[in-house]
């Protein structure tokens, strides 16, 4: 019975806990920075997918450094940035990480303008509908648009589906 239980500890999906990775110590001069990250990366136990851009040597002693201060003062000295999913550590210069951003931002805006638009309706007791309606305002997309139902003391909003509101 005991086996079973192993087994299925064993065969359950869990994604692997990152471990510390232990103290550097690296005495290097004009060592390839390709190779500087991705020695880093061995040390930690974790894959490394290296921006084409990336070049230059580097020049360290370092002795019991901690890895991801040793790992972020090198990426900050060179202008690169990195990136983490899953065990996959992404490094590249910190304008292809912006111009990422910046590509998934208007993504997300052509997104917001071309989404459906959905109506939702509250019914207020012990407020008025009037004071709650620039508290939801805030919460809307550009599109969102707040009506007050003051009769029935009610706030009608429509607004993209996936909006707060």
């Amino acid at each position: 019975m005991h086996f079973l239980y192993l087994f299925l500890a064993l065969a359950s999906p869990q994604a692997p806990t990152p471990s510390t990775p232990p103290p550097v110590t690296i005495d290097a001069r004009n060592m390839p920075l390709t190779d500087f990250l991705t020695t880093m990366g061995t040390m930690a136990n974790v894959n490394v997918l290296l921006h084409p851009g990336i070049q230059g040597n580097i020049t360290l002693a370092v002795r019991d450094a901690n890895w991801d201060a040793l790992l972020d003062l090198v990426l900050k000295n060179y202008g690169l940035g990195r990136e983490m999913q899953s065990n996959v550590m992404r490094i590249a210069p910190l304008v292809v990480f912006e111009q990422g951003y910046k590509q998934q931002a208007a993504v997300e805006a052509a997104r917001q303008i071309v989404a459906p638009l959905e109506t939702r309706v509250y019914t207020f007791i012990y407020v008025k509908a009037a004071d709650m309606a620039p508290v939801f305002s805030k919460f809307l997309s550009p599109r969102g648009v707040v009506i007050v139902e003051p009769s029935r003391n009610m706030l009608i909003i429509r607004d993209v589906a996936d909006a707060p509101a």
